[in-house]
């Protein structure tokens, strides 16, 4: 939504037509048996770890999560894979024995996580409309993070902080990117009752901005008629 200020500085007006990944999440249908299919401890707190899809970014970002899995031997880890990456990228941390590799099924994972460490892209966003407590991190090449940091001036790096235009989830970002830092956070994450609540207010809020009522290929589709068969000269 906040796009429509963006082009209209530059004299487009524009639509907000609404979210595909909030169409996708409220038509999923979460499944029952999730929890038995890849043997989970229902008693247990399961953390969902996404890692992205960026192989580059996945240099820094996995072995990250490992040792952020090696500091909670009480926790249980779903690691969210994607089928065409080479299984090799996400290397140990999928060896490792509190780690279910999740392929392709990440909305199931999420609908029955606790909590999640989630690097910065559009899995922020899934992972705020599927209500789970969570943590963003983001770690790159330090040159090419401080070039971007450079050139794009945001206060935040998450959809999540940037929809609702405040920090509602902790972005750890490079250096700060380590496994006491995020350790710390997700503890408080699983364990306090009340943080969760604020964060998944904040969720709420966003979900409410993102919401138009109707699909966004709909809403689209329905503009794209209406511009098209308007009269072009109307009579003032």
């Amino acid at each position: 939504p906040f796009e429509k200020e963006f082009f209209k500085k530059f004299h487009w007006e524009s639509d907000y037509v609404g979210n595909p990944v909030l169409d996708a999440i409220k038509a999923h249908h979460v499944a029952s048996g999730f929890l038995e299919q890849y043997r989970f401890d229902p008693v247990k707190p399961l953390v969902a770890l996404l890692p992205g899809s960026r192989k580059q970014e996945l240099k820094y970002i996995i072995p990250l999560m490992t040792a952020i899995v090696q500091r909670f031997p009480d926790y249980q880890f779903g690691l969210a894979a994607i089928s065409n990456l080479d299984p090799a990228f996400y290397g140990e941390l999928a060896r490792h024995p509190q780690v279910k590799v999740i392929q392709e099924d990440t909305y199931n994972l999420l609908a029955h996580a606790t909590a999640a460490v989630v690097t910065s892209g559009t899995a922020t966003l899934e992972t705020a409309l599927c209500k789970v407590p969570q943590v963003v991190v983001y770690k790159a090449n330090p040159a090419s993070y401080w070039i971007a940091k450079w050139l794009v001036k945001v206060p935040y790096i998450s959809l999540v902080n940037l929809i609702a235009g405040r920090e509602v989830v902790k972005e750890m970002i490079q250096e700060k990117a380590n496994a006491n830092s995020v350790g710390i956070e997700l503890k408080r994450l699983v364990a306090d009752e009340e943080y969760r609540r604020i964060i998944q207010n904040g969720y709420e809020e966003i979900t409410a901005i993102l919401d138009t009522g109707g699909s966004a290929s709909e809403n689209a589709a329905r503009l794209m008629t209406n511009y098209l068969t308007a009269d072009p000269f109307p009579i003032t």
